[in-house]
């Protein structure tokens, strides 16, 4: 079955030309696209995009409880950078009250974080 679509490189084998391969990629607007045949051929093929849709349209097909998971998503991120910025603004007061250097009290600090995950 032939297609309209250009014919492309074989994917790359091993990790240099996987990485050769894909920052050539980068710089293509085409997918390029694995296709395999009826009889297990497969040949690689660039293929354009599926054209982008109207993102209202796409907010618009979400219910409440999605939109809730958006919003919790969105203040726990808010919170996380709150606390990540204020740390380590904080981090000279900190190291000057407990009369340590800055980047000690920011290894240690980095520690405690580390064991709480």
């Amino acid at each position: 079955m032939a297609s309209n679509n250009r014919p492309a490189d074989p994917l790359a084998k091993g990790t240099l030309a996987t990485a050769k391969q894909g920052l050539k990629d980068l710089f293509v607007w085409d997918q390029r696209v694995v296709v395999r045949n009826d009889y297990g051929e497969e040949h690689c093929e660039w293929q354009k995009p599926e054209p982008l849709k109207n993102p209202f349209s796409l907010f618009a097909q979400l219910r409440l409880k999605d939109w809730l998971y958006f919003v919790v998503g969105f203040l726990a991120w808010t919170a996380d950078a709150f606390d990540f910025h204020a740390l380590s603004i904080q981090t000279t007061k900190l190291a000057k009250y407990y009369q340590q250097s800055n980047t000690r009290y920011a290894y240690l600090a980095t520690m405690a974080c580390r064991r709480l995950t």
